[in-house]
């Protein structure tokens, strides 16, 4: 071969593996570095819940009341918005609740007992309007990354029973831009730290 093709082939190798060390690095400082708080999870799919080697997780605050959103969000798939939680009751409790919904980060500082996360509007919820002439859209699904847990080798069904009946909360860790990421799983009252890598 010449030079230039394993210069270019060098190149390339080069670039991937730099961008999956840049991923890595960035997932280690969320989970290492970001404020964590604990949210509650609940169950999505009662049939299956265990997709493979991960569960899927859901939240309270995936539901966000239309009402709640600024009108400049725009409703659809793939929007990006900011939705503000604030903490009901004390932070090992997991009880945050969603009070506002913007396009835009919010431009007041966050308080203890608030927080910013960073989502994806999945899809509107609408309803027939009480004159029956139009549907009016009247919550949002919003996907805030944390969704999916992967988990060891047959210990899945163990973790799908315990969401089933409450019993497991999510500790997750949010930076300044919002971004969240799990960091771990407390089940039946014993925290289980994810591994970063």
């Amino acid at each position: 071969m010449r030079p230039r093709v394993w210069l270019a082939a060098i190149l390339v190798c080069l670039l991937q593996t730099g961008a999956i060390a840049a991923l890595i690095v960035n997932h280690a400082m969320l989970v290492s570095q970001g404020r964590e708080i604990i949210l509650t999870v609940t169950p999505v799919d009662p049939r299956d819940l265990l997709r493979g080697d991960y569960v899927r997780l859901g939240y309270d605050i995936s539901q966000i009341p239309a009402s709640l959103m600024q009108q400049s969000v725009g409703w659809g798939a793939d929007k990006s918005v900011y939705v503000t939680l604030e903490r009901q009751g004390q932070p090992e409790e997991g009880k945050w609740v969603p009070v506002a919904g913007s396009p835009e980060p919010p431009a007041a500082p966050e308080a203890e007992n608030r927080i910013v996360l960073h989502g994806t509007m999945a899809w509107p919820w609408a309803s027939l309007a009480p004159d029956g002439a139009a549907y009016v859209v009247t919550a949002a699904h919003v996907t805030y990354g944390i969704e999916s847990y992967f988990v060891p080798e047959n210990t899945g069904r163990d973790l799908e029973q315990a969401t089933r009946t409450g019993a497991v909360k999510a500790v997750i860790s949010v930076d300044r831009g919002g971004n969240a990421a799990i960091k771990g799983l407390i089940v039946n009252g014993v925290r289980h730290d994810e591994t970063l890598y």
